[in-house]
């Protein structure tokens, strides 16, 4: 056989270790009709378990970020609703310029009336949508 093509390890297993004389059960026992080989049995089962041991760790990592966003809720609903409180305050003060620039050529067309039941309607959404961010720090 080529060197260059073959890991080679050797593999210990105790009699007195239980896990041991578990492990030479199954490697002694292994399905000869999925795997060819001891080699492919080994092979296989150690890339599953390392596999599974990722995934645990990310399902740790996971509950860890959960529970820290959990815990800064608060705040992000506190910085939320400033600054949809912020765009409202600077929406309504460009609404004011706007209209009073432009209110001597749009009266006589009529469009103060109908921009600005729009401009109030959208104000009454952005109000609400602070007020649901507002209940979550209740």
């Amino acid at each position: 056989m080529d060197t260059e093509k073959v890991y080679t390890t050797s593999l210990r297993l105790y009699k007195n270790r239980p896990v041991h004389h578990q492990a030479y059960r199954y490697l002694k026992e292994y399905n000869k009709d999925i795997f060819k080989t001891k080699d492919d049995f080994i092979a296989e089962a150690i890339v599953y378990f390392a596999k599974y041991l990722q995934q645990e760790e990310d399902v740790q990592q996971m509950k860890l970020l959960n529970t820290l966003l959990e815990n800064q809720k608060e705040q992000f609903c506190k910085i939320v609703k400033d600054a949809v409180s912020q765009a409202q305050k600077e929406a309504f003060a460009n609404k004011n310029v706007l209209a009073e620039t432009f209110q001597g050529e749009l009266a006589d067309s009529g469009q103060i009336a109908g921009n600005s039941e729009k401009e109030e309607a959208c104000m009454e959404k952005d109000l609400r949508f602070a007020e649901f961010y507002g209940a979550f720090e209740e």
